[in-house]
């Protein structure tokens, strides 16, 4: 299945509102578990497509096995969306499997309504690593296939535990084959974008190759839908075919607005973005710490130990929210951040390697040091993404 690690995240990971809406929604989903640290979830959207799954294959049970009870023929397609889904996270833990193996990390694996998602850490430094984690789902629907396959022809046939294997054994190299079209946001997109890298050098150009094929795909499943919908399949696969249309261009759009991005992140330059800062011990008011950045034309604050060590970063929007009255009594540290090894980030620093680094650990600002450690001044991510905005979106502001 398509896995997460380019459609436009890289600027939302660096964007504190979004990924603390993306907090949200992950509370919302059901943990079930880690696979090597990496969590796993199930979206409450999957229980609609088990519930579809099961309308749909009972009555092909009873007509694959005579006299079969209604109750019992749901209850295998029921067991058939359970051993799906299970089955579709196997395709994930394979795309996930390899790339902790390559050294690149996954922040989760995600269950949901049209199948699962690999959201990857970061991006594929070589094609070879590329093609590598892509191929590895597929290659697992295979397997599973296979095993399903040779298990189906040792059953009896008419039964119900044939009928359940012979599902899954097609249901794997459905997924399989529809996941190796080469069209992003597929892995088979993948796949392709890791080919016209190798060969240009440019993954960007790679990128929008995928993308572009993941459109016209999108229109073809869509054109599809609509004809399912006039056919004896009924409505149901009709408004499944539209679903994954919208799904597989709304993917296809954010991976050609990540190619503009991959464009243009070699020429961001930290030492550009860089805002003067002041260093404020603790304790000292908001109001004081306020009328020393004016005085000093300064954007940022840190607060410092007696050693003057800094110990975290004033956020921007929690000092502003403090009302005027209340500020010579409130204490500057009471609207900083402590400061993770994250939130420290090295002057040298810029284009991918930067935006990697914010990726990492999401916060509104960060300290900058030299390279012998001194604090050089500070970065807030809301001027990265100015940055990597498209020209027509900065002449708008």
């Amino acid at each position: 299945m398509p896995d997460r690690s380019d459609p436009g995240r890289t600027i939302a990971v660096v964007s504190t509102q979004q990924n603390n809406n993306r907090g949200r929604g992950r509370a919302r989903m059901l943990p079930v578990g880690r696979f090597f640290g990496v969590p796993i979830y199930f979206a409450p959207s999957w229980l609609l497509i088990a519930g579809l799954l099961t309308i749909y294959y009972a009555p092909i049970v009873t007509d694959s096995v005579p006299d079969t009870s209604g109750s019992s023929a749901y209850g295998i397609s029921l067991a058939f969306a359970c051993a799906f889904a299970l089955c579709v996270l196997l395709h994930e833990l394979g795309h996930t499997a390899v790339a902790l193996a390559l050294g690149s990390p996954v922040r989760r694996v995600v269950i949901f309504l049209l199948g699962g998602v690999s959201e990857m850490g970061r991006e594929p430094r070589r094609p070879r690593e590329e093609f590598l984690i892509a191929a590895a789902g597929p290659f697992v629907s295979i397997l599973l296939s296979v095993a399903f396959g040779l298990g189906y022809e040792a059953l009896q046939r008419h039964t119900l535990p044939s009928v359940l294997i012979g599902l899954l054994a097609w249901s794997n190299i459905t997924v399989a084959i529809f996941n190796l079209i080469p069209a992003l946001p597929l892995d088979g997109g993948r796949l392709l974008r890791a080919g016209v890298w190798a060969v240009t050098k440019k993954q960007a150009l790679g990128t929008k190759v995928g993308g572009w094929a993941g459109r016209v795909l999108a229109v073809a499943v869509a054109v599809s839908g609509l004809a399912l919908d006039r056919s004896p399949l009924g409505y149901t696969s009709g408004l499944l075919s539209l679903a994954i249309a919208v799904y597989l261009w709304v993917g296809a759009t954010q991976t050609l607005r990540y190619a503009d991005l991959q464009e243009r992140m070699p020429k961001v330059q930290l030492e550009k973005l860089l805002r003067p800062g002041l260093l404020v011990p603790g304790d000292l008011s908001v109001a004081e710490s306020l009328r020393r950045a004016w005085e000093g034309n300064v954007r940022g604050l840190v607060v410092v130990d007696s050693t003057e060590h800094p110990q975290a970063i004033v956020d921007e929007e929690r000092i502003s929210a403090v009302p005027l009255e209340r500020r010579p009594w409130t204490a500057v540290s009471s609207v900083a951040r402590q400061l993770e090894p994250g939130m420290i980030l090295s002057r040298t620093l810029d284009g991918e390697a930067l935006v990697d680094a914010l990726r990492r650990t999401p916060a509104p600002e960060y300290l900058v040091v030299n390279e012998d450690g001194s604090p050089a001044g500070i970065l807030a991510a809301a001027d990265l993404l100015a940055a990597l905005a498209p020209t027509r979106a900065k002449g708008a502001h």
